[in-house]
């Protein structure tokens, strides 16, 4: 596509984008709604004209507006748009644009399994449309896994070296900042979700479970900065600040899988190469976990045999999950179903249709084709992680390549035990920090100019 073309075409879409805006004035909705819809039009312009500040604009503002959920701008039907489908759709369109617009930028993967992995992923849950029952529903999912995917593409073909990773990576650790100052307020005035007899930070998220595992990704990178500036440095404080700021919000979301997360990435990357860090990190840790009562049991009901508490409900749910996989076990239910088809069979009273673990999730919504996708697409990201750490030669990014994989690997194990799929603020974060870091590898990319010569 030519260079005049695409300016037609942004002219267009910024003549429809202020025809919209106007049109909101006219329009009778509530003023957040508004507020919102102008948030993602104004990304989307800033997106049109600088691609790269427009994306981490989006990167760092989803987590604050996760709560918008609620927002139904409008209905056709049985289809519910609230602002962050709008967000979402904002974020594939111009993704896809960028990419496909820019030809002279394209070049091809030099992992290409990673990405042939993908194809095969979305292929099949495309597919899904044909027999599912919602189509509204599958639609909306196709669209979130092609937001995921679309994260991935633009960290690696857009924020394609050194500096630009070192700038995502400050983006999601700051992008965690007010949803953690708003868990503040939540403990200190006891308003958040009651629980038993705990009440449970969730921040600017719709649930403590969504704060607590994408606080888990925010601290993660920011001890990897602390470990890898220099000492002398003002950076190394103010991280350190937030990383501690960040834990003990974490703590307060009550979160046992995240717990288990952020003590496996400490653990490990202690053991692999920071000792000193291993032991800081186990006093600061053990310190809280003595110190707060609350937390200590619940960290504690991790490993009792409560046959009324949330584990075991959780293996009854997936018994009666893995039960509903059983009768389409090739096809699945459609993408976006699993829910709905758990809350038709189970009794309202169990409360939660969710089903609480990715992978049963995926096998309802595609069958066992969809979920052996989904498999091979982790065990690629995993093969190019080391790939690309065995070949690096530069310590930081060789020592990145620890710090993402273990927080993957913690990540897509527990990923057994919750619906982290549909955490949409950390999928889109990790997925572009996983592009981005390929990226600046050594083994990155095979450069393909598509310019004919003059």
């Amino acid at each position: 596509m030519s260079d005049s073309t695409i300016k037609k075409i942004r002219l267009i879409i910024v003549a429809f984008s202020l025809i919209i805006l106007m049109v909101l004035v006219l329009v009778s909705m509530p003023l957040l709604n508004k507020l919102l819809v102008v948030l993602v039009m104004t990304l989307f312009l800033i997106s049109l004209f600088n691609f790269k500040l427009g994306f981490l604009l989006i990167l760092f503002i989803r987590p604050i507006i996760d709560l918008s959920v609620y927002n139904v701008i409008f209905s056709i039907g049985a289809l519910s748009v609230n602002a962050l489908s709008l967000y979402g759709l904002m974020m594939f369109v111009i993704s896809f644009f960028y990419i496909h617009t820019k030809k002279n930028n394209w070049r091809y993967l030099s992992h290409r399994y990673l990405f042939i992995a993908w194809v095969l992923f979305l292929g099949i849950g495309i597919l899904t449309i044909f027999n599912s029952f919602s189509l509204a529903e599958t639609a909306k999912d196709i669209l979130r896994y092609f937001s995921i995917f679309y994260s991935f593409l633009v960290g690696f073909f857009i924020l394609k070296d050194s500096k630009d990773l070192s700038l995502l990576i400050k983006v999601i650790i700051w992008s965690a900042l007010v949803p953690a100052v708003l868990s503040l307020f939540q403990i200190i005035n006891k308003t958040g979700l009651p629980d038993d007899k705990i009440y449970r930070a969730f921040g600017t998220f719709t649930h403590p479970n969504m704060l607590a595992f994408f606080l888990t990704l925010a601290i993660t990178m920011a001890i990897f900065l602390i470990l890898n500036i220099r000492k002398t440095r003002l950076e190394v404080y103010v991280y350190s600040l937030l990383a501690t700021l960040y834990t003990i919000i974490l703590f307060f979301t009550y979160t046992r899988g995240a717990y288990l997360v952020i003590l496996t990435v400490f653990f490990i990357i202690g053991i692999i190469k920071f000792r000193k860090f291993l032991i800081v990190s186990f006093i600061f840790l053990l310190f809280l976990y003595v110190s707060l009562s609350s937390v200590q049991s619940r960290f504690d009901s991790i490993f009792e045999n409560d046959l009324y508490g949330s584990i075991a409900w959780r293996f009854d749910l997936w018994r009666d999950a893995y039960g509903y996989v059983k009768e389409k076990p090739l096809t699945g239910y459609g993408l976006g179903t699993a829910q709905t088809i758990i809350a038709i069979n189970r009794d309202y009273h169990l409360v939660s249709s969710e089903p609480h673990n990715d992978y049963l999730q995926i096998a309802l919504d595609g069958g066992y084709p969809l979920l052996l996708a989904y498999l091979v697409l982790i065990s690629s990201l995993l093969i190019a992680f080391l790939r690309s750490y065995l070949q690096e030669e530069r310590p930081r990014l060789k020592s990145f390549f620890i710090f993402l994989p273990v927080l993957s690997i913690s990540i897509f194990v527990m990923s057994s035990g919750d619906n982290l799929l549909n955490n949409i603020a950390m999928q889109w974060q990790l997925w572009s920090l996983a592009g981005a870091s390929l990226a600046c590898s050594s083994e990155k990319i095979i450069y393909v100019s598509l310019k004919k010569p003059a």
